[in-house]
């Protein structure tokens, strides 16, 4: 079981989100991918903080500060889970 906060970009606040929703590991947000965590976890968010949290799970999931993901892959993930 790897822990979520070894991932870049997941500290203690969203790792506690996420595991209130059901997303226990590294392994399971892996299984699930940033737009299904994400939707898991948005209920709780507050509204400024949903693009960065987002962005923060994908880059979670690449192994990177979610600055480092290129604008225009930012852009389409966040049109394609937010609309």
């Amino acid at each position: 079981m790897d822990s979520l906060q070894q991932l870049p970009n997941i500290g203690a606040v969203l790792a506690d989100r996420l595991r209130r929703a059901g997303v226990d590991d590294a392994g399971e947000l892996r299984r699930l991918g940033s737009g299904r965590a994400f939707e898991k976890i948005r209920p709780e968010l507050p509204e400024d903080a949903c693009t960065h949290t987002l962005l923060a799970l994908e880059g979670a999931l690449r192994g990177m500060r979610w600055t480092a993901i290129p604008q225009t892959e930012r852009d389409t993930l966040v049109h394609r889970v937010l609309g």
